[in-house]
Formats: C-alpha cells, structure tokens, sequence
C-alpha cells in the first residue's frame, strides 16, 4: 500500500487574498527553477498540500533558495494554521 504524500484542503475556504498572492509569487520565481516545486505549488490551488513541499532538504536539492524555503514554509505554516 502507498503511503498519501499529500493533504486535501478546500483552497476556497482556506486562502486569504495574500495567501493567493504569496503563492503566485513563488510559482513565479518557482518557475525559473524546477517544474517539480511549480507543479506542487499549482497543486494547492486545487487544495492539495504535497508533503514534498514540507521537506527543505528535498526543495534544497531542487535548487530552491533559502529565501523561496522560507516563503513557501510560511504559505504551508498559514495554510496548517487554517485546516487546526
């Protein structure tokens, strides 16, 4: 059996326009650098938190700087605040 590498959450009910805006950021920055970390932050605006984006050992590995890893834990860190 496979284990779930993500969390479902209604995005509607969730994101605040700044969380929005946050995200569109970092897809952008994002964008320059791996399709992976693009294609999973796309994700959560369908609701679905990828694990992968909670390892900062993996985002390190995908070329994503210490500022991105900050922003994006912050994003994840207000998104966990809201499903509590």
């Amino acid at each position: 059996m496979t284990a779930i590498n993500y969390i479902n959450f209604d995005r509607n009910e969730i994101y605040t326009n700044e969380m929005l805006d946050l995200n569109m950021d970092l897809i952008c920055v994002s964008a320059l650098q791996t399709d992976k970390i693009t294609n999973s932050l796309y994700g959560l605006f369908d609701g679905y938190l990828y694990n992968s984006l909670r390892d900062v050992e993996y985002l390190k590995s995908q070329n994503v700087s210490e500022a991105g890893i900050k922003l994006i834990q912050a994003l994840i860190s207000l998104i966990d605040n809201k499903l509590k």
